[in-house]
Protein backbone atom coordinates (compact mmCIF):
# COMPACT_ATOMS: atom_id res chain seq x y z
CA UNK A 1 0.00 0.00 0.00
CA UNK A 2 0.99 3.53 -1.18
CA UNK A 3 1.44 6.43 1.50
CA UNK A 4 -1.42 8.81 0.91
CA UNK A 5 -0.33 12.37 1.07
CA UNK A 6 -2.30 13.05 3.96
CA UNK A 7 0.58 14.75 6.00
CA UNK A 8 0.31 17.86 7.83
CA UNK A 9 1.98 20.80 7.33
CA UNK A 10 3.93 21.98 10.27
CA UNK A 11 5.55 24.92 11.96
CA UNK A 12 3.04 27.88 13.86
CA UNK A 13 -0.53 27.54 12.15
CA UNK A 14 -1.49 31.50 13.03
CA UNK A 15 -2.24 33.36 9.45
CA UNK A 16 -0.02 36.42 8.85
CA UNK A 17 -2.22 38.92 9.09
CA UNK A 18 -1.56 42.85 7.11
CA UNK A 19 -0.31 45.72 9.74
CA UNK A 20 -2.78 48.49 9.78
CA UNK A 21 -2.85 52.10 8.31
CA UNK A 22 -0.79 50.86 5.41
CA UNK A 23 -0.22 53.73 2.74
CA UNK A 24 -1.60 51.92 -0.35
CA UNK A 25 0.11 51.08 -3.31
CA UNK A 26 -0.29 52.56 -7.03
CA UNK A 27 -2.33 50.73 -9.06
CA UNK A 28 -0.85 47.97 -10.95
CA UNK A 29 -2.60 46.22 -14.66
CA UNK A 30 -2.66 42.67 -13.98
CA UNK A 31 -4.81 40.15 -15.80
CA UNK A 32 -8.58 41.07 -15.28
CA UNK A 33 -8.25 45.09 -14.21
CA UNK A 34 -6.13 46.98 -11.80
CA UNK A 35 -5.12 45.96 -7.75
CA UNK A 36 -4.01 48.06 -5.62
CA UNK A 37 -2.06 46.46 -2.73
CA UNK A 38 -0.19 48.07 0.94
CA UNK A 39 2.94 50.03 1.62
CA UNK A 40 5.23 48.21 4.19
CA UNK A 41 8.12 50.20 4.94
CA UNK A 42 10.12 49.20 1.61
CA UNK A 43 8.23 46.16 1.07
CA UNK A 44 4.40 46.51 -1.46
CA UNK A 45 2.37 43.35 -0.58
CA UNK A 46 -0.53 42.81 -2.71
CA UNK A 47 -2.93 39.60 -0.70
CA UNK A 48 -6.40 37.67 -2.36
CA UNK A 49 -5.02 38.63 -5.90
CA UNK A 50 -7.34 36.55 -8.13
CA UNK A 51 -5.31 34.12 -10.20
CA UNK A 52 -8.64 32.60 -11.69
CA UNK A 53 -12.45 32.50 -11.83
CA UNK A 54 -14.24 31.34 -8.82
CA UNK A 55 -14.43 27.50 -9.01
CA UNK A 56 -17.94 27.14 -8.00
CA UNK A 57 -21.79 26.18 -9.18
CA UNK A 58 -21.01 24.53 -12.57
CA UNK A 59 -17.00 25.27 -12.25
CA UNK A 60 -16.44 23.09 -9.37
CA UNK A 61 -14.33 19.86 -10.06
CA UNK A 62 -13.44 21.46 -13.87
CA UNK A 63 -10.45 22.91 -14.65
CA UNK A 64 -9.61 26.57 -13.51
CA UNK A 65 -11.39 29.11 -15.40
CA UNK A 66 -9.67 32.96 -16.75
CA UNK A 67 -10.33 35.24 -13.99
CA UNK A 68 -13.26 37.42 -14.03
CA UNK A 69 -12.62 41.23 -15.35
CA UNK A 70 -13.53 43.95 -12.58
CA UNK A 71 -14.25 47.40 -12.87
CA UNK A 72 -12.06 50.18 -11.28
CA UNK A 73 -9.02 49.73 -8.85
CA UNK A 74 -9.05 46.27 -6.33
CA UNK A 75 -7.85 45.94 -2.89
CA UNK A 76 -5.31 43.72 -2.41
CA UNK A 77 -4.89 44.19 1.41
CA UNK A 78 -6.40 41.37 2.81
CA UNK A 79 -5.69 37.73 2.41
CA UNK A 80 -8.74 35.58 0.66
CA UNK A 81 -10.66 32.80 2.47
CA UNK A 82 -8.59 29.55 2.77
CA UNK A 83 -9.89 26.93 0.11
CA UNK A 84 -12.45 24.18 1.86
CA UNK A 85 -10.67 22.18 4.00
CA UNK A 86 -10.97 20.11 7.04
CA UNK A 87 -7.70 20.83 8.48
CA UNK A 88 -7.46 21.27 12.19
CA UNK A 89 -4.79 23.64 12.65
CA UNK A 90 -6.78 26.48 10.02
CA UNK A 91 -9.74 28.26 11.39
CA UNK A 92 -9.85 31.15 9.25
CA UNK A 93 -12.98 31.49 7.01
CA UNK A 94 -13.31 28.94 4.11
CA UNK A 95 -14.79 29.18 0.54
CA UNK A 96 -14.98 27.30 -2.37
CA UNK A 97 -14.05 31.13 -3.88
CA UNK A 98 -10.27 30.42 -3.10
CA UNK A 99 -8.36 30.75 -5.64
CA UNK A 100 -6.22 33.40 -5.10
CA UNK A 101 -2.39 34.69 -4.51
CA UNK A 102 -0.61 36.80 -2.19
CA UNK A 103 3.00 39.14 -3.53
CA UNK A 104 5.33 40.48 -1.36
CA UNK A 105 7.80 42.94 -3.54
CA UNK A 106 10.29 45.13 -2.51
CA UNK A 107 9.95 48.67 -3.79
CA UNK A 108 11.25 49.81 -7.29
CA UNK A 109 12.24 46.19 -7.86
CA UNK A 110 13.47 45.35 -11.49
CA UNK A 111 13.57 41.90 -12.80
CA UNK A 112 13.91 40.35 -9.59
CA UNK A 113 13.91 36.33 -9.40
CA UNK A 114 10.92 34.85 -8.23
CA UNK A 115 9.73 32.44 -5.74
CA UNK A 116 6.38 30.70 -5.71
CA UNK A 117 5.46 28.70 -2.58
CA UNK A 118 3.16 26.09 -2.65
CA UNK A 119 2.12 24.94 0.67
CA UNK A 120 1.95 21.55 2.38
CA UNK A 121 -1.14 20.01 4.29
CA UNK A 122 -1.70 16.82 2.63
CA UNK A 123 -3.84 18.11 -0.22
CA UNK A 124 -6.45 18.16 2.54
CA UNK A 125 -5.42 21.86 4.26
CA UNK A 126 -2.99 24.74 4.28
CA UNK A 127 -3.47 27.67 2.78
CA UNK A 128 -0.77 30.44 1.56
CA UNK A 129 -1.81 32.76 4.12
CA UNK A 130 0.35 30.90 6.90
CA UNK A 131 2.40 32.89 9.31
CA UNK A 132 5.10 31.03 8.39
CA UNK A 133 5.06 31.79 5.13
CA UNK A 134 5.24 35.74 4.94
CA UNK A 135 7.75 36.89 2.91
CA UNK A 136 8.68 40.42 4.00
CA UNK A 137 12.45 38.76 5.02
CA UNK A 138 13.65 36.79 1.53
CA UNK A 139 12.41 39.90 -0.07
CA UNK A 140 14.93 42.13 1.59
CA UNK A 141 17.20 39.70 0.02
CA UNK A 142 16.39 40.67 -3.64
CA UNK A 143 13.27 38.35 -4.70
CA UNK A 144 10.04 38.35 -4.92
CA UNK A 145 7.36 35.92 -3.01
CA UNK A 146 4.23 34.48 -4.02
CA UNK A 147 2.27 31.94 -1.93
CA UNK A 148 -0.73 30.23 -3.49
CA UNK A 149 -4.05 28.68 -2.68
CA UNK A 150 -5.12 25.66 -4.59
CA UNK A 151 -8.48 23.36 -4.15
CA UNK A 152 -8.26 20.82 -1.14
CA UNK A 153 -9.61 17.54 -0.02
CA UNK A 154 -12.96 16.25 -2.64
CA UNK A 155 -12.90 19.94 -4.36
CA UNK A 156 -9.09 19.66 -5.63
CA UNK A 157 -9.22 15.37 -6.20
CA UNK A 158 -12.08 13.76 -7.51
CA UNK A 159 -11.88 11.81 -10.97
CA UNK A 160 -15.34 10.47 -12.19
CA UNK A 161 -15.89 9.12 -15.75
CA UNK A 162 -18.65 11.82 -16.49
CA UNK A 163 -15.98 14.48 -15.03
CA UNK A 164 -12.97 12.87 -17.65
CA UNK A 165 -15.85 13.13 -20.41
CA UNK A 166 -17.09 16.75 -20.26
CA UNK A 167 -13.15 17.92 -19.86
CA UNK A 168 -11.38 19.13 -23.08
CA UNK A 169 -8.72 17.15 -21.76
CA UNK A 170 -10.08 13.88 -21.30
CA UNK A 171 -9.14 13.72 -17.42
CA UNK A 172 -9.91 15.02 -14.06
CA UNK A 173 -9.07 14.54 -10.72
CA UNK A 174 -6.21 16.41 -10.07
CA UNK A 175 -7.95 19.62 -10.01
CA UNK A 176 -5.44 21.00 -7.21
CA UNK A 177 -2.39 20.54 -9.32
CA UNK A 178 -4.11 22.26 -12.26
CA UNK A 179 -4.77 25.27 -9.84
CA UNK A 180 -1.11 25.45 -9.18
CA UNK A 181 -0.43 25.33 -13.04
CA UNK A 182 -3.08 28.47 -13.23
CA UNK A 183 -0.96 29.95 -10.82
CA UNK A 184 2.06 29.76 -12.20
CA UNK A 185 0.28 30.91 -16.02
CA UNK A 186 -0.69 33.99 -13.44
CA UNK A 187 2.79 34.66 -12.29
CA UNK A 188 4.47 34.79 -15.98
CA UNK A 189 1.99 36.97 -17.63
CA UNK A 190 1.75 39.48 -14.67
CA UNK A 191 4.85 39.66 -12.47
CA UNK A 192 6.68 42.17 -14.53
CA UNK A 193 4.18 44.44 -13.43
CA UNK A 194 5.91 43.70 -9.95
CA UNK A 195 9.45 44.14 -10.96
CA UNK A 196 9.68 40.44 -11.39
CA UNK A 197 11.70 38.33 -13.61
CA UNK A 198 9.39 35.83 -15.15
CA UNK A 199 12.11 33.76 -17.03
CA UNK A 200 13.45 33.00 -13.27
CA UNK A 201 10.98 31.88 -11.11
CA UNK A 202 11.79 29.06 -8.84
CA UNK A 203 8.80 26.86 -7.15
CA UNK A 204 9.30 26.20 -3.31
CA UNK A 205 7.10 23.67 -1.24
CA UNK A 206 7.13 21.38 1.60
CA UNK A 207 5.16 18.00 2.45
CA UNK A 208 2.38 17.88 0.05
CA UNK A 209 3.87 21.28 -1.76
CA UNK A 210 6.97 19.41 -2.39
CA UNK A 211 5.08 16.52 -3.84
CA UNK A 212 3.39 19.01 -6.03
CA UNK A 213 6.83 20.50 -6.88
CA UNK A 214 7.76 17.02 -7.96
CA UNK A 215 4.58 16.83 -10.50
CA UNK A 216 5.00 20.32 -11.57
CA UNK A 217 8.51 19.35 -12.64
CA UNK A 218 7.48 16.39 -14.16
CA UNK A 219 4.42 17.83 -16.08
CA UNK A 220 4.38 18.93 -19.98
CA UNK A 221 1.43 21.23 -18.86
CA UNK A 222 3.92 22.87 -16.93
CA UNK A 223 6.32 23.39 -19.14
CA UNK A 224 7.89 27.07 -19.31
CA UNK A 225 6.84 28.17 -16.04
CA UNK A 226 9.36 27.88 -14.12
CA UNK A 227 13.51 27.72 -14.08
CA UNK A 228 14.28 26.21 -10.73
CA UNK A 229 12.73 24.17 -8.08
CA UNK A 230 12.65 23.18 -4.18
CA UNK A 231 10.93 20.62 -2.46
CA UNK A 232 11.17 20.13 1.49
CA UNK A 233 10.40 16.59 2.66
CA UNK A 234 7.53 15.28 0.43
CA UNK A 235 7.47 13.29 -2.59
CA UNK A 236 5.05 10.64 -2.24
CA UNK A 237 3.94 10.65 -5.94
CA UNK A 238 7.28 9.60 -6.89
CA UNK A 239 6.88 5.57 -7.15
CA UNK A 240 9.73 3.24 -6.31
CA UNK A 241 9.26 0.32 -7.57
CA UNK A 242 6.10 -1.17 -9.91
CA UNK A 243 3.90 -2.37 -7.35
CA UNK A 244 2.92 1.23 -6.51
CA UNK A 245 1.80 2.42 -9.50
CA UNK A 246 -2.02 1.02 -9.02
CA UNK A 247 -1.89 4.13 -6.73
CA UNK A 248 -2.05 6.77 -9.14
CA UNK A 249 -4.37 4.43 -11.87
CA UNK A 250 -6.49 6.58 -13.64
CA UNK A 251 -9.49 3.82 -14.03
CA UNK A 252 -9.15 3.06 -10.39
CA UNK A 253 -9.24 6.37 -9.07
CA UNK A 254 -12.59 7.13 -11.37
CA UNK A 255 -14.16 4.07 -10.18
CA UNK A 256 -13.56 5.46 -6.55
CA UNK A 257 -15.13 8.87 -7.29
CA UNK A 258 -18.02 6.91 -9.43
CA UNK A 259 -18.45 4.99 -5.78
CA UNK A 260 -18.63 8.29 -3.97
CA UNK A 261 -20.91 9.79 -6.18
CA UNK A 262 -23.27 6.78 -5.81
CA UNK A 263 -22.86 6.83 -1.62
CA UNK A 264 -24.24 10.71 -2.01
CA UNK A 265 -27.03 9.87 -4.14
CA UNK A 266 -26.00 11.68 -7.28
CA UNK A 267 -26.59 10.00 -10.67
CA UNK A 268 -25.03 12.75 -12.70
CA UNK A 269 -21.89 15.01 -11.93
CA UNK A 270 -24.67 18.19 -12.09
CA UNK A 271 -26.24 16.55 -9.02
CA UNK A 272 -23.13 16.50 -6.91
CA UNK A 273 -22.68 19.86 -7.80
CA UNK A 274 -26.02 21.03 -6.07
CA UNK A 275 -24.68 19.50 -3.10
CA UNK A 276 -23.85 21.88 0.06
CA UNK A 277 -20.14 22.38 0.42
CA UNK A 278 -20.31 21.83 4.00
CA UNK A 279 -22.09 17.95 3.20
CA UNK A 280 -19.12 17.22 0.60
CA UNK A 281 -16.29 18.13 2.89
CA UNK A 282 -17.50 16.09 5.38
CA UNK A 283 -17.39 12.59 3.77
CA UNK A 284 -14.28 10.54 3.75
CA UNK A 285 -12.16 11.14 0.65
CA UNK A 286 -8.13 10.70 -0.01
CA UNK A 287 -6.96 12.92 -1.73
CA UNK A 288 -4.28 12.00 -4.33
CA UNK A 289 -2.61 12.87 -7.55
CA UNK A 290 -3.30 10.69 -10.40
CA UNK A 291 -1.58 9.65 -14.16
CA UNK A 292 -4.64 10.88 -15.98
CA UNK A 293 -3.06 11.70 -18.92
CA UNK A 294 -3.07 15.46 -18.91
CA UNK A 295 -1.14 16.70 -15.93
CA UNK A 296 0.55 13.43 -15.44
CA UNK A 297 1.14 11.28 -18.56
CA UNK A 298 3.17 8.36 -17.08
CA UNK A 299 4.01 7.69 -13.34
CA UNK A 300 7.04 9.70 -12.67
CA UNK A 301 10.15 7.23 -11.90
CA UNK A 302 9.44 6.49 -15.89
CA UNK A 303 9.23 10.15 -16.44
CA UNK A 304 12.30 10.92 -14.82
CA UNK A 305 14.54 7.46 -15.30
CA UNK A 306 14.18 8.56 -19.08
CA UNK A 307 14.68 12.47 -18.80
CA UNK A 308 11.19 13.40 -19.65
CA UNK A 309 10.79 15.87 -17.29
CA UNK A 310 10.95 20.06 -17.21
CA UNK A 311 14.85 19.61 -16.71
CA UNK A 312 15.78 22.82 -14.42
CA UNK A 313 17.98 22.78 -11.44
CA UNK A 314 16.75 20.83 -8.20
CA UNK A 315 16.97 21.67 -4.23
CA UNK A 316 15.39 19.10 -2.59
CA UNK A 317 15.94 16.87 0.69
CA UNK A 318 14.54 16.09 4.09
CA UNK A 319 14.62 16.03 8.39
CA UNK A 320 16.35 14.10 11.08
CA UNK A 321 13.14 13.77 13.07
CA UNK A 322 10.58 13.11 10.10
CA UNK A 323 9.38 10.03 11.78
CA UNK A 324 8.36 11.59 15.18
CA UNK A 325 6.02 13.72 13.04
CA UNK A 326 4.91 11.49 10.18
CA UNK A 327 4.69 7.89 11.34
CA UNK A 328 1.44 8.32 13.48
CA UNK A 329 0.10 10.35 11.07
CA UNK A 330 1.06 7.32 7.91
CA UNK A 331 0.40 4.80 9.99
CA UNK A 332 -2.56 5.64 11.71
CA UNK A 333 -1.44 5.35 15.01
CA UNK A 334 1.00 5.72 17.50
CA UNK A 335 0.97 2.25 19.12
CA UNK A 336 4.31 0.91 17.86
CA UNK A 337 4.74 -2.39 19.93
CA UNK A 338 6.98 -5.56 19.37
CA UNK A 339 3.71 -7.37 18.19
CA UNK A 340 2.86 -4.71 15.80
CA UNK A 341 6.33 -4.51 14.61
CA UNK A 342 6.62 -6.54 11.40
CA UNK A 343 2.91 -5.18 10.49
CA UNK A 344 3.40 -2.00 10.78
CA UNK A 345 6.74 -2.11 8.77
CA UNK A 346 5.06 -3.63 6.15
CA UNK A 347 2.30 -1.10 5.63
CA UNK A 348 4.70 1.94 5.44
CA UNK A 349 6.82 0.10 3.15
CA UNK A 350 4.01 -1.38 1.14
CA UNK A 351 5.61 -4.42 0.82
CA UNK A 352 6.99 -7.62 3.24
CA UNK A 353 10.26 -6.22 4.56
CA UNK A 354 13.10 -7.73 3.94
CA UNK A 355 15.19 -9.87 7.02
CA UNK A 356 17.89 -7.49 6.27
CA UNK A 357 15.39 -4.55 7.14
CA UNK A 358 13.95 -5.61 10.03
CA UNK A 359 17.67 -6.12 11.25
CA UNK A 360 18.53 -2.93 10.88
CA UNK A 361 15.54 -1.62 12.78
CA UNK A 362 14.44 -4.33 15.21
CA UNK A 363 11.66 -4.25 17.25
CA UNK A 364 11.74 -6.88 20.12
CA UNK A 365 10.87 -4.96 22.62
CA UNK A 366 8.47 -2.49 22.63
CA UNK A 367 10.78 0.29 23.27
CA UNK A 368 12.68 -0.72 20.44
CA UNK A 369 9.29 -1.30 18.10
CA UNK A 370 8.70 2.67 18.77
CA UNK A 371 12.31 4.28 18.22
CA UNK A 372 12.74 1.78 14.93
CA UNK A 373 9.41 2.60 13.92
CA UNK A 374 10.46 6.51 13.96
CA UNK A 375 13.43 6.03 12.85
CA UNK A 376 12.61 3.67 9.78
CA UNK A 377 10.04 6.66 8.61
CA UNK A 378 12.64 9.21 8.60
CA UNK A 379 15.16 7.33 6.60
CA UNK A 380 12.14 6.23 4.31
CA UNK A 381 11.12 9.86 3.84
CA UNK A 382 14.80 10.73 3.02
CA UNK A 383 15.27 7.53 1.07
CA UNK A 384 12.29 9.19 -1.52
CA UNK A 385 13.96 12.40 -2.00
CA UNK A 386 17.50 11.04 -2.20
CA UNK A 387 16.06 8.52 -4.81
CA UNK A 388 14.43 11.75 -6.97
CA UNK A 389 18.14 13.66 -6.70
CA UNK A 390 19.90 10.25 -7.50
CA UNK A 391 17.22 9.98 -11.00
CA UNK A 392 18.25 13.17 -11.83
CA UNK A 393 22.35 12.33 -11.71
CA UNK A 394 21.57 9.35 -13.71
CA UNK A 395 19.59 10.84 -16.07
CA UNK A 396 22.08 13.55 -17.18
CA UNK A 397 19.98 16.70 -16.29
CA UNK A 398 20.15 19.75 -14.27
CA UNK A 399 22.60 19.93 -11.14
CA UNK A 400 20.24 18.75 -7.97
CA UNK A 401 21.25 19.72 -4.40
CA UNK A 402 20.80 17.59 -1.97
CA UNK A 403 20.52 18.64 2.00
CA UNK A 404 20.28 16.63 5.33
CA UNK A 405 18.39 18.97 7.92
CA UNK A 406 19.55 17.52 11.12
CA UNK A 407 19.31 20.71 13.45
CA UNK A 408 16.89 20.86 16.55
CA UNK A 409 15.68 24.18 17.10
CA UNK A 410 15.01 25.89 20.67
CA UNK A 411 12.22 24.15 22.13
CA UNK A 412 9.65 26.21 22.66
CA UNK A 413 8.13 27.33 25.97
CA UNK A 414 4.64 25.35 26.09
CA UNK A 415 4.54 21.25 25.07
CA UNK A 416 5.83 21.34 21.64
CA UNK A 417 3.88 19.48 18.92
CA UNK A 418 4.77 19.05 15.20
CA UNK A 419 7.97 20.94 14.00
CA UNK A 420 10.11 20.01 16.65
CA UNK A 421 13.53 18.53 17.17
CA UNK A 422 14.40 18.06 13.70
CA UNK A 423 11.17 17.24 13.05
CA UNK A 424 8.30 17.77 9.72
CA UNK A 425 8.84 21.10 8.54
CA UNK A 426 11.04 22.40 11.19
CA UNK A 427 12.99 24.04 8.38
CA UNK A 428 10.80 26.54 7.29
CA UNK A 429 10.81 29.06 9.91
CA UNK A 430 14.57 29.21 8.86
CA UNK A 431 14.01 29.62 4.89
CA UNK A 432 11.85 32.38 5.50
CA UNK A 433 13.61 33.45 7.96
CA UNK A 434 10.63 33.98 10.09
CA UNK A 435 12.05 32.52 13.58
CA UNK A 436 9.94 35.31 15.40
CA UNK A 437 6.73 34.33 14.12
CA UNK A 438 7.17 31.17 17.19
CA UNK A 439 7.92 33.25 20.44
CA UNK A 440 10.93 30.66 21.44
CA UNK A 441 14.32 31.62 23.28
CA UNK A 442 15.63 31.42 19.62
CA UNK A 443 19.47 31.05 20.25
CA UNK A 444 22.40 32.93 18.26
CA UNK A 445 23.38 29.27 15.99
CA UNK A 446 19.19 29.35 15.75
CA UNK A 447 19.70 32.81 13.98
CA UNK A 448 22.77 32.39 12.23
CA UNK A 449 20.94 29.57 10.96
CA UNK A 450 17.99 30.98 9.66
CA UNK A 451 20.79 33.64 7.73
CA UNK A 452 22.52 31.30 6.08
CA UNK A 453 19.27 29.31 5.29
CA UNK A 454 17.15 32.44 3.48
CA UNK A 455 20.85 32.86 1.67
CA UNK A 456 21.21 29.50 -0.15
CA UNK A 457 17.51 29.39 -0.87
CA UNK A 458 17.39 32.96 -2.05
CA UNK A 459 20.59 32.19 -4.04
CA UNK A 460 19.30 29.01 -5.22
CA UNK A 461 16.17 31.06 -7.05
CA UNK A 462 18.58 33.85 -8.12
CA UNK A 463 21.22 31.22 -10.42
CA UNK A 464 20.18 28.01 -9.78
CA UNK A 465 23.27 27.24 -7.29
CA UNK A 466 22.59 27.85 -3.48
CA UNK A 467 26.68 29.07 -2.83
CA UNK A 468 27.37 32.57 -2.41
CA UNK A 469 30.06 34.86 -0.96
CA UNK A 470 30.45 34.18 3.28
CA UNK A 471 28.51 30.66 3.37
CA UNK A 472 29.90 27.32 3.98
CA UNK A 473 29.99 25.22 0.29
CA UNK A 474 27.58 23.34 -0.69
CA UNK A 475 28.40 20.59 -3.28
CA UNK A 476 26.24 19.35 -5.99
CA UNK A 477 25.13 15.92 -5.50
CA UNK A 478 26.50 13.33 -7.81
CA UNK A 479 25.04 10.51 -5.81
CA UNK A 480 28.03 10.07 -3.10
CA UNK A 481 27.34 10.63 0.64
CA UNK A 482 29.94 13.14 0.88
CA UNK A 483 27.53 15.26 -1.54
CA UNK A 484 24.83 15.05 0.88
CA UNK A 485 24.58 18.76 2.49
CA UNK A 486 24.27 18.35 6.51
CA UNK A 487 22.57 21.05 7.85
CA UNK A 488 23.39 22.55 11.59
CA UNK A 489 25.72 23.06 14.21
CA UNK A 490 29.22 21.44 14.15
CA UNK A 491 28.25 19.39 17.02
CA UNK A 492 25.04 18.48 15.24
CA UNK A 493 26.16 17.26 11.63
CA UNK A 494 29.25 14.88 13.48
CA UNK A 495 26.30 13.74 16.07
CA UNK A 496 23.57 12.79 13.56
CA UNK A 497 25.02 13.28 9.88
CA UNK A 498 24.90 9.41 8.91
CA UNK A 499 23.35 8.78 6.39
CA UNK A 500 21.12 4.71 6.50
CA UNK A 501 21.48 2.16 4.25
CA UNK A 502 19.35 3.32 1.50
CA UNK A 503 20.10 -0.09 -0.35
CA UNK A 504 17.77 -2.17 1.96
CA UNK A 505 14.80 0.30 0.65
CA UNK A 506 15.53 -0.32 -3.22
CA UNK A 507 13.44 -3.32 -4.82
Amino acid sequence: MRVLSSLIVLGVALLAQPACAQAPTSPVSVTGGQISGADNGGVRTFLGVPFAAPPVGDLRWRAPQPVVPWEGVKETRAFSPVCRQTASWISNPQSEDCLYLNIWAPEKAEKLPVIVWIHGGGYFGGTGAQGLYDGARLTRRGVIVVTINYRLGIFGFLATPELSAESPEHASGNQGIEDQIAALRWVKDNIAAFGGDPERVTIMGESAGAESVAILVASPEAKGLFQRAIAESGNGALPLDPGEDANFDRNTAEAQGAAFMQAQGAAHIADLRRMDADTLIHQAWAPRVIVDGHVLREDMTTTYRHHRQNDVPILVGWNADEGKDLAPEILGTGEFTAASHKMLVGKLLGHAPSDALLAAYPGRTDAKAYAAINRLTTDWWGWRMWYWADLQVKAGGAKPYLYYFVHSPAEPATPCGYGCQAGHGAEIPFVFDQLDQDPRAWSDADRQLADQLAAYWTNFARTGDPNGTGLPGWPAFDGSDASIFRIGTDAEVKQRGAMPDFGLFAQ
